[in-house]
């Protein structure tokens, strides 16, 4: 899809990972894993519409733009189907994607995001969004990821953990 940046690394011919990262993140929150998970799969990260090195999105912002950008890529790259891992936004992301376009998708990984959220938690999301909006991107990641600035998801996850699953 034209705008949108993205890195695919291992064996050719391997199976699909798709990983989709959180509002105002980049693709690099999935920098630790991808050298071990791209030891035996083929892995595309990527930026979001407005996000990271993308370019901002032709329409206002839905899971529905974010899933058919998702689409366009992996026609763009001649994937056809995959595994999609999407973290917080990406996890929304994912779930749309799968509803509309079920055969492109060989499992479905939904990390730590909503499935059905109240009007405060609502309401934060929104002002977070907002923030991305403005181009703040520093405060939005600061708002979902407290004491960190680039860009990269906290906590004690790595590639270890994630093999475990």
């Amino acid at each position: 899809m034209t705008g949108t940046v993205y890195d695919l690394t291992g064996p050719a011919g391997a199976p699909v990972l798709v990983l989709i990262h959180g509002l105002g993140l980049t693709r690099s929150t999935w920098d630790n894993f991808v050298p071990v998970l791209a030891k035996e799969y083929r892995v595309l990260t990527y930026d979001l519409c407005g996000h990271g090195q993308s370019a901002a999105p032709i329409a206002k912002p839905s899971l529905t733009v974010l899933s058919e950008q998702l689409v366009h890529l992996m026609d763009e790259l001649g994937i056809d189907h995959g595994t999609i891992i999407g973290f917080s936004l990406g996890g929304m992301i994912n779930r749309r994607f799968a509803l509309d376009h079920p055969s492109r998708v060989a499992a479905l990984v939904i990390l730590n995001s909503p499935h059905e959220r109240g009007a405060e938690a609502q309401r934060l999301v929104e002002e977070r969004a907002a923030q991305k909006a403005e181009e703040d991107l520093a405060a939005a990641v600061a708002a979902v990821n407290p004491g960190r600035q680039d860009g990269r998801a906290l906590g004690p996850v790595g590639p270890r953990f994630l093999l475990r699953l």
